[in-house]
């Protein structure tokens, strides 16, 4: 009987040590599953305070817009009053609640009644 049946009545698998195949598809897979994904908020040109009134005026569109990843809420209006942070705010609002609108379309188009 060979190692490698040897090895497998025992419970063992036998992996190649310096097996350069072996590495070559756990790094694809790695980076496969880490360089396809795109991130979930990507930050906005323009001043910090602009960044982030964009960042919170998104989280509040997709909540108005009615997205299961955030608690559904009727309205929203800015934290502050600093012109840059209320300018973000608003364009990351918009921004955000048309991104949920048009998901929810699709999913509608997709699954929804008549499709």
């Amino acid at each position: 009987m060979n190692n490698a049946n040897q090895a497998l009545r025992k419970g063992r698998a036998m992996v190649p040590r310096n097996s350069a195949a072996l590495t070559a598809i756990l790094l694809s897979v790695g980076l496969m599953a880490t360089g396809c994904a795109t991130p979930t908020w990507t930050s906005p040109p323009g001043p910090q305070r602009f960044q982030i009134g964009y960042k919170d005026g998104c989280g509040a569109g997709f909540a108005v817009a009615g997205s299961f990843l955030y608690e559904r809420i009727d309205s929203a209006e800015p934290a502050h009053n600093d012109a840059n942070y209320v300018h973000g705010w608003r364009s990351g609002f918009q921004d955000c609640k048309r991104k949920q609108n048009r998901i929810q379309a699709t999913l509608h188009s997709m699954f929804g009644p008549g499709s």
